[in-house]
C-alpha cells in the first residue's frame, strides 16, 4: 500500500497473512478473436518439393490456433474458394483448436476458383467486433479485391500470409511439357527448354507479386511470405517481433 492508493483496493487476505498492508492490482483482460481465413481453391493443391500449398497453409494455421489458444484468444475458422465453403464460429479451448486442424486437413471444396472478394465481404458481414484475421492464400485471384480487402482491413486487423512454391516464379529446363491451370482445367504446352520464355514466365511472376504487394501496401498491410519447402518459422517471428515494436 503506498498514500494515496484506494483503500477499497487494500487485499484484507494478504494483509493479514504477511503483516503488511496490501492491495490488490486489477489487469485488463485481453481477449482477442483471431480469424482463420483459408483459401481452399485448387491452386492450393500444387506444390513441387514434399508438400502442397493447402498443406502448408494447414500446419501455418495450426501454429497460430495453438499459440492463440495459449494466450486465451478464440478462434474462428472460414474456408473459401470462388465461394464460402465453411465457417467455424471462434470458440475457446484445446478441443476446438483440434476440430479446426481437422477441418483444414480433411475438408473437400466445391468450388475450385479463388475470390478474396466473397471472403473479404463475408468476414465483414459476419463478424462486427474487431478481430485479427490472418488471409492464408497464394493470392492468385483476379484483380477487384482491394475494394473488398480494404472494407475488411478498417474493421478488423488483417494479416495477409501469401503461400508460394519456387516453380511458380522460375521453370527449369523440362523441355516441352504440358501445364494445366488447376482452377479452370485448362492446358497448355509450354516450352521451358527456351529460355526467353523462362525469362518471360518469370517477368509475368514478377509483375503479379508486384501489383499484389502494392494493393497491401495501399490497405497499410504487412503480408507474410510462405514459400513450400522453406522454413516459416522466422518469418512469422520476424512479423511478431516488428507487430509489438511498433506497438
Amino acid at each position: 500500500y503506498q498514500a494515496g492508493d484506494d483503500i477499497r483496493n487494500i487485499d484484507w487476505n494478504v494483509t493479514a497473512r504477511t503483516g503488511d498492508v496490501s492491495v490488490k492490482q486489477f489487469v485488463e483482460e485481453r481477449e482477442l478473436t483471431v480469424l482463420l481465413v483459408v483459401d481452399m481453391s485448387a491452386s492450393g493443391d500444387f506444390g513441387t518439393v514434399d508438400q502442397s500449398k493447402r498443406e502448408l497453409a494447414a500446419e501455418i494455421a495450426a501454429v497460430l490456433a495453438f499459440s492463440a489458444i495459449k494466450n486465451n484468444d478464440r478462434v474462428g475458422l472460414i474456408m473459401f474458394s470462388d465461394r464460402i465453403e465453411r465457417f467455424i464460429p471462434p470458440k475457446k479451448g484445446r478441443s476446438h483448436v483440434l476440430r479446426v486442424i481437422l477441418e483444414l486437413l480433411e475438408f473437400e471444396p466445391e468450388g475450385s476458383g479463388t475470390s478474396i472478394e466473397v471472403a473479404c465481404d463475408y468476414v465483414s458481414r459476419i463478424h462486427r467486433k474487431r478481430a485479427v484475421v490472418f488471409f492464408l492464400s497464394d493470392f492468385l485471384a483476379e484483380p477487384g479485391y482491394e475494394r473488398a480487402l480494404g472494407v475488411c482491413s478498417r474493421r478488423h486487423d488483417v494479416v495477409p500470409v501469401v503461400m508460394s512454391d519456387a516453380a511458380e516464379t522460375r521453370l527449369p529446363d523440362l523441355g516441352l511439357v504440358p501445364m494445366e491451370d488447376a482452377e479452370t482445367g485448362e492446358i497448355l504446352w509450354f516450352d521451358s527448354g527456351s529460355a526467353a520464355l523462362r525469362r518471360r514466365f518469370h517477368q509475368r511472376a514478377q509483375v503479379a507479386a508486384a501489383a499484389r504487394n502494392k494493393i497491401f501496401r495501399r490497405q497499410g498491410l504487412e503480408p507474410i511470405d510462405a514459400t513450400v519447402g522453406q522454413p516459416y518459422l522466422p518469418g512469422l517471428v520476424g512479423y511478431f517481433r516488428r507487430r509489438a515494436a511498433r506497438q
